[in-house]
């Protein structure tokens, strides 16, 4: 009968301490310990929409992009996915920093159906397709909730 490699044992503890990070890399890796639910949802939000720019999932894209704003009072599905498809910028990666400046929307008037704001400060690596370089910015993004969903402003 064959005995077990002796290395198993160490490979399966090395392979085990793994999970915890991968875990880890999860919808809540960003937030701090005692994270609000709101800012859980907001964090989600963001993650859905990054993910699918560095996926280039153009359609998620657009689904995540605030009903009321105005890029998509002037723009159907088509047309952004036509303009999006052109350009040569793309999001390579990113990391969510925090989520700041949650605030009920006061001016109705002007936002009539947007319950409330929040910002997400963003690090985004972009490549420029056309050229190959990239660059890093420091974004703040701005989500709206509207009908008791996060979107991208």
């Amino acid at each position: 009968m064959k005995k077990p490699f002796k290395g198993t044992f160490a490979i399966l503890i090395i392979l085990l301490s793994f999970i915890p990070a991968i875990a880890g890399h999860g919808s809540d890796a960003d937030l701090p310990p005692g994270a609000s639910d709101e800012e859980r949802e907001i964090n989600a939000a963001a993650r859905k929409y990054l993910d699918a720019e560095v996926a280039r999932d153009l359609k998620t894209v657009y689904d995540c992009l605030a009903p009321s704003s105005i890029y998509r009072a002037t723009h159907d599905r088509d047309a952004y996915l036509a303009e999006a498809g052109a350009s040569p910028v793309r999001i390579r990666e990113y990391q969510i920093l925090q989520i700041t400046h949650i605030r009920v929307n006061e001016d109705k008037k002007t936002y009539p159906r947007v319950e409330k704001f929040a910002q997400v400060e963003v690090d985004v690596q972009f490549l420029y397709i056309d050229s190959g370089e990239t660059s890093e910015v420091n974004f703040d993004f701005t989500f709206i909730r509207e009908g008791g969903r996060w979107y991208k402003g």
